[in-house]
C-alpha cells in the first residue's frame, strides 16, 4: 500500500444526472431521517450504474497505475476490478459479525476523494461495508448534516494517509507500526495466502535482479569474470543482463510498480518518483 495522488475529479462526476442523484439521496433523508437508519432500510441505497462510469473507473484505473489501492496487485491482466466507497455508500459495520447500520456514507456515493480501485479480494472479499472508528459511536457522521473531519478511522485512506508511516514489511509480509496499520492489514487481508504468495514471489526475482544489478565486470577477479561470462555466454551478453538488472531495479520502488510499498520498505535507496 502506499499514498496515491488522486488528481482532480473527472467531469464525469459533474454530470446533471450525477448532481441530481446527490440532491435526491439529501432529500430523502431529510424527509425521514428515522426510516433511512431503520435497520434493513434501502431508502438510501446507491445503485452502481453511475459511480461506476467508464470515464470516472478509467481515471482511477489511470491515478493508481492498474493497481489496487490496498494490495497492489496489478489488476487488469486477471480481472477488471471494483470502484471502491472508502467509507461504504448503503451501510457499514463497525466490527465483524456486527449488525449492519444505516445508512451509509449516502452524501460521498459520487464524491471522488472516497472512490478508489481496488481489487475484489480487498474490496468484497475483506473490507466490503466494514468501516471502524477508534472514536465509535460518538464520532461517527450519520448523514450529510454531520462533521466528517470528527471521525477518526481506523482504515488508513490511500490519497490522504502515509501508509508507510503504518506499515512496514518483514520480508513480503505486513507488519503494523500503528494500530492503524494493524487495523489496515486485517481489514484488506494484506496478508492472505495468495497475495502473501506473490509477495514473496517478486522479492525473491527482485533479489536477484539486485544482486546482477551490482556486479561491475571492470573489478573482478579473472575467476568470477570467467564464471559470470560462462552463465551469460560472452562479455557483452553480462554487460547487457548487468544492465537490464539495474533497470529493473531502479524502477521497482515507483508508484507504478507492483507492490511498491514492500519493496520501499526492503530497498529504501531506490527511487521512487
Amino acid at each position: 500500500m502506499i499514498k496515491i495522488t488522486q488528481g482532480p475529479a473527472p467531469a464525469a462526476l459533474d454530470t446533471t444526472e450525477i448532481r441530481a442523484a446527490r440532491q435526491r439521496l439529501r432529500r430523502r433523508y431529510d424527509a425521514d431521517p428515522a426510516a433511512c437508519r431503520a435497520p434493513g432500510s434501502e431508502r438510501l441505497n446507491v445503485p452502481a450504474t453511475l459511480y461506476n462510469a467508464p470515464a470516472i473507473k478509467a481515471q482511477l484505473i489511470a491515478v493508481q497505475h492498474e493497481k489496487c489501492c490496498y494490495c497492489e496487485a496489478n489488476l487488469l491482466h486477471v480481472g477488471y476490478g471494483d470502484v471502491e466507497h472508502y467509507r461504504p455508500k448503503n451501510g457499514f459495520r463497525q466490527t465483524r459479525g456486527a449488525t449492519l447500520e444505516k445508512p451509509g456514507y449516502y452524501w460521498l456515493a459520487y464524491t471522488w476523494r472516497n472512490l478508489l480501485f481496488s481489487c475484489k479480494r480487498c474490496n468484497g472479499g475483506h473490507k466490503r461495508n466494514y468501516f471502524p472508528l477508534a472514536n465509535h459511536p460518538a464520532g461517527r457522521a450519520r448523514s450529510h448534516h454531520d462533521d466528517l473531519q470528527q471521525e477518526q478511522p481506523l482504515l488508513l485512506h490511500p490519497t490522504h494517509d502515509d501508509p508507510a508511516a503504518h506499515i512496514d514489511f518483514q520480508h513480503a509480509v505486513a507488519v503494523a507500526k500503528t494500530p492503524r496499520g494493524q487495523a489496515t492489514i486485517d481489514l484488506c487481508g494484506l496478508n492472505r495466502k495468495f497475495t502473501l504468495e506473490r509477495r514473496r514471489t517478486h522479492l525473491a526475482h527482485l533479489e536477484s535482479h539486485d544482486s546482477m544489478a551490482d556486479i561491475n565486470p571492470a573489478t573482478m577477479s579473472p575467476t568470477d569474470l570467467a564464471r559470470e561470462v560462462a552463465k551469460c555466454g560472452s562479455v557483452p551478453a553480462l554487460v547487457k543482463r548487468i544492465l537490464q538488472a539495474r533497470t529493473i531495479r531502479n524502477a521497482a520502488a515507483l508508484d507504478s510498480a507492483e507492490f511498491a510499498g514492500m519493496v520501499r520498505a526492503t530497498f529504501p535507496s531506490l527511487p521512487q518518483r
